[in-house]
């Protein structure tokens, strides 16, 4: 699966296009777990390499805020939240650790959205808390969501997810 790249810029729209349609076509419609958490953990792959090359390229710093990197991290929001619920039909049920790993990617989902506030953001927020407390309902467990204001934030948090992927 190609990721388009332009001027060393991430096609976003055709990526975005991409997303939704592995969302639609393989957790929507007709669910196909394993298929949808190959293909979307693969995008997050190389979603993450082409942040870590742009973070390389920068000299070891985060992008300064655009509507390009909001946009981004829109799409990396979701698509690290979708990678984690297909990923979650997938595993053991009494796998505790993989569980607790789907649990820091919804929180990092959380964490790199931007404008969170936003009324069909905080649906999404809503949905995330659902997914971790089906996953993990015992309330002593760490399962707080936190979001972040600044575009800024949520690109350093990306970051913090990307450096697993290296």
């Amino acid at each position: 699966m190609n990721i388009e790249v332009k001027n060393e810029l991430l096609n976003l729209p055709s990526l975005k296009f991409t997303v939704d349609e592995i969302v639609f076509d393989h957790i929507d419609t007709k669910p196909n777990w394993s298929k949808a958490y190959s293909m979307l953990d693969e995008l997050l792959q190389k979603m993450a390499n082409n942040y870590n090359t742009t973070i390389q390229r920068n000299n070891g710093e985060i992008p300064k805020s655009s509507t390009y990197w909001v946009l981004y991290m829109d799409i990396a929001a979701k698509l690290i939240y979708f990678t984690g619920l297909s990923h979650a039909h997938l595993i053991d049920e009494q796998d505790d650790e993989a569980k607790l790993h789907i649990v820091k990617l919804y929180q990092k989902s959380a964490a790199c959205l931007p404008n969170a506030t936003l009324e069909n953001n905080e649906e999404f927020i809503e949905e995330l808390q659902k997914s971790i407390e089906e996953i993990i309902p015992q309330k002593d467990v760490a399962t707080e969501i936190t979001t972040n204001h600044s575009i800024e934030e949520c690109l350093a948090e990306f970051y913090t997810l990307t450096k697993t992927y290296e």
